[in-house]
Order: C-alpha cells, then sequence, then structure tokens
C-alpha cells in the first residue's frame, strides 16, 4: 500500500468488503444445486488454478464473482461448471498479466462447452454483476496485519493455506476478508507459539481475540473433518454441534496444494496439528478461561 494513504486504502477496502459479499443462503433459491456439489466445482476451480499458476488474488476473486453470480441467477446442473470456469476466466483477465486463452480453459472442462458458449457467459456473468469486478480480497488485509507480525514467512504461508479454506467452506461466505485474515494469522500464530494476540496485532488486523474466535473456530472445524475422516478417527456425535455443515470433505486438491515442498508442507502440519489438539480437548472446549494456557503451548 502507498504509505501516505494506507489509511485511506485501508477504510475504503473495510467499506468495500461488505458490498461485496455474496449471500451465505443463495443455495436455498438453487432448484438443482447443493452446497456439496458447490465444493466440488471449487476444489476443481483449485486444481486448474494449480495448473495455470495463477495469482492467489485470483482464485479468492473468482469464487467471490462465481458466488456473487450465484447470489442473483438460478443455474441448472449442467451449466454449472460453465459459471465456474467463467469465473475464474474473468478473474484471470483481472488480476493477470499473462491471462490463459479461452482454449486453455475450455480444454480444462474436457470438452463441456465450447468457445461460444464461455465468451456469451462471461458477457452474461458481468451484467448479472453490474461490470463490477471490485474486491478486496484476504491477502490485502494479510498483508498489512503481517507488519505486527514481523512479515514472518513461516506465519504468512500457515495463514495463506486458512484463508484457503474459506474458498472451499460455504460456511465462511458470509465472513468478510478483513475477519479471514485476522483469523488466519492467529491460527497461524497459535499453530507456531509466537505469542498472545497483542495490541500491535489488534491494531492492524482490526479484530480482538475474542471476535476473531468463531471465525477460527469454523475453520479448525473443516480441517479436523477432513482430518479426522482421512485418519480413519471417528467424529463424536457432538463435535462442534452448533455448527452446521453439509459441504462434504472431497477438497483435496486444496489439501495437495500446501502439502508441496514449495507451501512447506503446510496442510499436512496443520492437519497433525489440529487432530492432536482434538484428541486433548475439542474445539467447543475453547472457553477463554484457558485461552491463556492454550497460548503457552
Amino acid at each position: 500500500m502507498v504509505k501516505e494513504y494506507v489509511n485511506e486504502i485501508y477504510h475504503y477496502m473495510r467499506e468495500l468488503e461488505l458490498e461485496t459479499l455474496p449471500d451465505p443462503n443463495y443455495m436455498s433459491r438453487q432448484n438443482e444445486l447443493t452446497w456439496k456439489m458447490r465444493g466440488v466445482l471449487v476444489d476443481w476451480i483449485v486444481e486448474v488454478h494449480c495448473k495455470f499458476r495463477l495469482l492467489p488474488e485470483t482464485l479468492f476473486l473468482a469464487i467471490n464473482l462465481m458466488d456473487r453470480f450465484l447470489t442473483k441467477r438460478t443455474v441448472a446442473l449442467i451449466k454449472f461448471q460453465l459459471v465456474g470456469v467463467t469465473a475464474l476466466f474473468l478473474a484471470s483477465k483481472y488480476e493477470e498479466v499473462i491471462c490463459p486463452s479461452v482454449s486453455n480453459f475450455l480444454y480444462m472442462t474436457d470438452g463441456g462447452y465450447d468457445n461460444e458458449e464461455i465468451l456469451k457467459a462471461e458477457t452474461y456473468m458481468l451484467e448479472m454483476l453490474n461490470w463490477d469486478l471490485r474486491y478486496p480480497n484476504p491477502l490485502n488485509f494479510l498483508r498489512r496485519v503481517s507488519k505486527a507480525d514481523h512479515y514472518d514467512i513461516q506465519s504468512r504461508t500457515f495463514a495463506k493455506y486458512f484463508m484457503e479454506i474459506s474458498v472451499v467452506d460455504y460456511r465462511l461466505i458470509s465472513t468478510v476478508p478483513s475477519l479471514l485474515a485476522a483469523a488466519s494469522i492467529w491460527l497461524s500464530r497459535k499453530l507456531l507459539k509466537r505469542g498472545k494476540w497483542d495490541s500491535n496485532l489488534v491494531h492492524y488486523s482490526g479484530y480482538s481475540q475474542k471476535e476473531i474466535l468463531p471465525t477460527a473456530q469454523l475453520m479448525l472445524d473443516y480441517i479436523l473433518r477432513s482430518g479426522c475422516k482421512s485418519s480413519g478417527m471417528g467424529l463424536e456425535p457432538n463435535f462442534i454441534g452448533i455448527i452446521g455443515y453439509e459441504g462434504g470433505n472431497e477438497h483435496n486438491n486444496l489439501f495437495k496444494k500446501y502439502a508441496t515442498r514449495k507451501f512447506f508442507r503446510v496442510s499436512e502440519l496443520v492437519r497433525e496439528w489440529a487432530i492432536d489438539l482434538y484428541t486433548f480437548e475439542t474445539p467447543t472446549g475453547w472457553e477463554w478461561d484457558k485461552l491463556e494456557e492454550w497460548n503457552e503451548q
């Protein structure tokens, strides 16, 4: 951010993030779609995004555009993948210096659509969004709060993984990007034992620990569900009982992406940490009088 205007830019992004939130209940108006189907589509988008080596900003924008479009329009199942690939195509045009061609994207759909269909879908999506592609993605806020974290590369990498959980877990659709960034760096600092959430972190993130906790619980809940499933652990009947989830855990591409050496294999480390955490204390046991003890672990 430009130093002279950093506060104005930050306040603008905080206003814009409210304007660009999708309706978290849009699936109730979709006749042929479910949250689980969305999860499968998003996982495919993550795979395409990785294969094209696109910027992380492109992924966040693509999912935001897709959800905002689905907020306004009912979509048939046969056109659902077209919505996803069109959103990624638009986001690539907006964020990338060199955008993959239409033919590249069509190849990834395995011949499901043709060139004319994606170009028509592109125009239609832009019209539905009023040609407004603005979106203050979580990375913008992570860069700001990283100043209070001394730009620690390890914390940032873990935080990026936590943030991308918001892409696949529909329960985080209604969470503003600034809070996603704050919860992500909070969890990464917990995992790495970086100390307390002090006043400096509160200032640069804009959130207190108490405000962060519900979002952090959802992120940890997602990791525990997928981690326990893959490790053969059975979930307790009351496991995060207050948090409904219907999305399934078939999001292997996100896990595989962050299991590479490039990302320090953070998804594997996070999964191990989350499962270990669950074995001695369930997330619903995050009582405030125990947080100080947890900080020291």
